[in-house]
């Protein structure tokens, strides 16, 4: 039997394999017919892409477990504050573009906070040696990318602000949660090393851009 489409792509095959990836969710999402298709499958598309990235972390012990999971679950509950009581991002829902949802918080918001800090940690390490360096540049790096994500987040059906793009407190939020997130990778000498992880960041925030782009021009 062939098993060839069993073939899972090789550390340098990914961030090819990334580029065309996010390349046909471009298509399926600007052309008209398939734009509910894409929105009905970015959930699962998240999880394809960060289980490609967590299988070639290469060293996993208990302080990584641990703090990969700290980051998982705290950003959750923060995100479901911040949607109970519009107090720290401001005042913003969750639409369906995200998959399945535990009290209006998508359960793989989680996963997508761990992606973005571990991600953006590895970009960092590849311009300083200095740890505080490193820790500020991270989170500069995980609001940029916010800044091009949240433009195209109402497009794509992620979630929406009421009062249209984010306030101010939303991405000072972000920059508090990063520092801390960062640090952590820092304190506990968490390894990163990882370049599919650093494509993903940049093709993905490249990604929100032509999406919000578009759909500022094309849609009503």
């Amino acid at each position: 039997m062939d098993k060839s489409w069993l073939h899972i792509p090789t550390e340098k095959e990914l961030p090819v394999s990334f580029i065309y990836f996010y390349l046909i969710g471009f298509f399926l999402f600007v052309i008209p017919f398939t734009r509910s298709f894409f929105i009905s499958i970015t959930a699962l598309s998240l999880v394809l892409v960060f289980s490609f990235i967590f299988y070639y972390h290469r060293t996993w012990n208990r302080a990584t477990i641990l703090w990969f999971l700290f980051i998982m679950a705290s950003s959750f509950f923060l995100e479901m504050a911040g949607i109970q009581t519009g107090k720290i991002f401001g005042i913003y829902q969750y639409n369906q573009g995200l998959g399945i949802q535990w009290r209006g918080t998508p359960l793989i918001i989680g996963v997508n906070w761990l992606f973005l800090t571990y991600a953006s940690h590895d970009i960092a390490r590849q311009i300083t040696a200095v740890p505080l360096v490193r820790i500020l540049l991270g989170a500069v790096f995980m609001v940029l990318y916010d800044l091009a994500m949240e433009a195209a987040a109402p497009y794509m059906q992620m979630w929406h602000f009421n009062t249209g793009y984010p306030p101010a407190g939303n991405f000072l939020a972000w920059f508090m949660m990063a520092l801390v997130y960062h640090t952590g990778f820092e304190i506990l000498k968490i390894p990163t090393g990882n370049p599919p992880a650093r494509a993903l960041f940049t093709i993905q925030s490249i990604f929100f851009i032509c999406i919000s782009l578009y759909s500022l021009l094309f849609i009503p």
